[in-house]
């Protein structure tokens, strides 16, 4: 389902994950004593980094962290050609 989820986002060069949740129940609250942010930016580590090493390097790193995730289980990636 990648490129159906993905046309939900801007293109950006190094993305490899998409995190699909089924919510069940949420909860809410006041809020009151939850500290106030501001956001300070977009971080652009993944993309400095792809643009000094290109699409071959990404794949590579692609290969050797995408395979399993976190918990062991296979990503389906590489997508298996239909």
């Amino acid at each position: 389902d990648w490129d159906s989820l993905m046309s939900h986002f801007e293109p950006m060069p190094g993305v490899r994950q998409i995190v699909v949740v089924d919510i069940d129940s949420v909860q809410t609250s006041c809020g009151a004593g939850v500290p106030l942010y501001e956001f300070a930016g977009e971080r652009d580590g993944m993309l400095k980094w792809f643009e000094g090493s290109g699409e071959e390097a990404m794949e590579a790193y692609r290969q050797k962290v995408s395979m399993v995730s976190i918990d062991g289980k296979p990503t389906g990636y590489p997508k298996e050609e239909e």
